[in-house]
């Protein structure tokens, strides 16, 4: 996938594809405990990233059933990243799931949801109706922005977290 086009704001986002040279800026973006207090687990290392990101920009899974979009969020026009958007898509269906996760000195100030409105717009392209993501039920900022995004909580818990389900709207 090409760079996706930056959303407009006072200041802008854009995405671009994952790369393993991603790694060592992104261990320090993702290094803050906080983030994993609904998720689990601790900051990863620059050498976990590195392998982690080997397999996601393969783009599939090893079996072929699923295809990956593993995205760098960056800010301003500047091409370090802040945070990270991801889908898998099922090879054959027209739905994805969808994840984000945002450093946190860049939270709050709304690079999640045009981030994850580009995201949006590049699987409405490629043919994807439905979404599904799945948020702890404490993670309140993620949960008001899963609503924002039009998605609803449904009655599904898988390993704590809230199945959320919608609809992405057609080109």
């Amino acid at each position: 996938m090409e760079s996706v086009h930056p959303a407009k704001g006072p200041e802008s986002v854009a995405l671009r594809p994952l790369a393993v040279e991603d790694a060592e800026a992104m261990t320090a973006v993702l290094a803050d405990p906080s983030l994993y207090n609904f998720t689990g687990g601790a900051p990863p290392t620059s050498d976990e990233l590195a392998r982690r990101y080997r397999a996601q920009t393969r783009g599939h899974s090893a079996d072929g059933t699923e295809a990956w979009i593993n995205l760098i969020v960056t800010r301003g026009g500047s091409p370090e990243p802040i945070g990270y958007v991801q889908a898998t898509l099922p090879v054959g269906g027209d739905g994805a799931e969808i994840a984000w996760v945002i450093g946190r000195p860049w939270q709050g100030r709304g690079y999640a949801h045009r981030a994850v409105t580009l995201l949006l717009e590049d699987l409405t392209r490629r043919g994807v109706r439905h979404v599904t993501a799945h948020i702890h039920p404490h993670n309140q900022a993620s949960n008001r922005l899963a609503a924002r995004l039009g998605l609803k909580a449904t009655e599904t818990v898988v390993d704590g977290e809230i199945r959320w389900t919608g609809e992405v709207p057609a080109p």
